[in-house]
């Protein structure tokens, strides 16, 4: 048992940078986000995305998530729909989300 004598949580190293994933699994299809991948280059990028969610895909597109900026209508919030509840990002809370694992 003294393989798994590693610690599994520890912080992603400076190396690694988060990388936005999109498909299309077909020419018609519009582009679609399918996740993220972490990598210290965009050829490993590719290769994960690949193997993650490209099985099927005629186009994979990569975006660095440090340059990815997100944005969002009102009316796009995610509460519960009471009334005052909002479960929107602020923008520290996005680039927060956005940068982990990334010195600033």
């Amino acid at each position: 048992m003294e393989e798994f004598d590693h610690e599994v949580d520890a912080p992603r190293g400076a190396t690694s940078r988060e990388w936005e994933v999109f498909v299309r699994e077909d020419t018609a299809d519009p582009l679609t986000h399918v996740g993220s991948v972490s990598a210290p280059s965009v050829d490993i990028a590719r290769e994960q995305a690949a193997s993650l969610f490209a099985r099927t895909a005629v186009t994979l597109w990569l975006c660095p998530a440090d340059k990815t900026r997100r944005y969002q209508t009102d009316a796009a919030t995610l509460g519960t729909g009471k009334t005052g509840d909002d479960a929107t990002m602020s923008v520290d809370e996005m680039e927060s989300e956005t940068l982990r694992g990334e010195n600033r």
